[in-house]
């Protein structure tokens, strides 16, 4: 596996800043606020129009609407719940790098019910999933990256080019990223940060559009 290189990971910074409309705190408000609204498996009403507002801003929706996917909720509430307790629960405190697919592939195969695709696209599971446990899921965006077309395969990349960067290069990484979220000067970095997961998206973002 190929291991992140710093020049990835800059040209992938420069690529968020400069070509899309992303905040420049790389998501860190958000972080906190999806924490405190997590439901810990408890999928219910009240928690629902909140984060299907914001996967209908991260584009995860389309093609179809809000009402298609509630009723898919609706009809999956249990499923989601169980797989939360079965595949999340006993990991939520740990990132990528503790867990292997086959752990946690229970809760996005039924998150991936919610929205069912042709392709098995990963875009919905993968938002879906960000923002319950951003430090395990990585988030998948055909623009930024591409070329994965299951969420297993993308999450495996993503855990083994992290896996194979060095530790020196890693801690160099995490304190560069901390820099430029609180450069940013909106916020403090997030205890609960997700840095392996989007240190390597943005390097595959750099690898891509370098």
């Amino acid at each position: 596996m190929q291991p992140i290189d710093r020049q990835e990971f800059a040209a992938g910074v420069r690529w968020w800043q400069t070509k899309t409309k992303w905040p420049n705190d790389f998501h860190n408000g958000a972080y906190g606020v999806l924490a405190a609204q997590n439901p810990d498996g408890e999928f219910l009403d009240n928690w629902w129009p909140d984060f299907l507002r914001r996967l209908t801003r991260w584009g995860a929706l389309r093609p179809l609407s809000g009402v298609d996917v509630t009723g898919l909720l609706v009809a999956n509430r249990d499923g989601l719940a169980s797989a939360w307790q079965q595949a999340c629960a006993p990991v939520k405190d740990m990132d990528i790098t503790g867990v292997t697919w086959e752990q946690v592939r229970a809760f996005p195969e039924v998150v991936a019910r919610l929205k069912p695709t042709k392709s098995g696209s990963p875009v919905f599971p993968s938002k879906f999933c960000h923002f319950l446990l951003p430090r395990i899921f990585p988030v998948f965006d055909n623009a930024a990256v591409g070329g994965s077309n299951t969420y297993e395969a993308y999450f495996n990349l993503i855990k083994n080019t992290w896996v194979a960067t060095h530790a020196d290069l890693q801690a160099e990484l995490v304190a560069e990223l901390a820099r430029l979220v609180e450069d940013d000067g909106q916020s403090r970095l997030y205890d609960g940060f997700p840095m392996a997961t989007k240190i390597t998206e943005l390097a595959l973002i750099g690898r891509r559009h370098a």
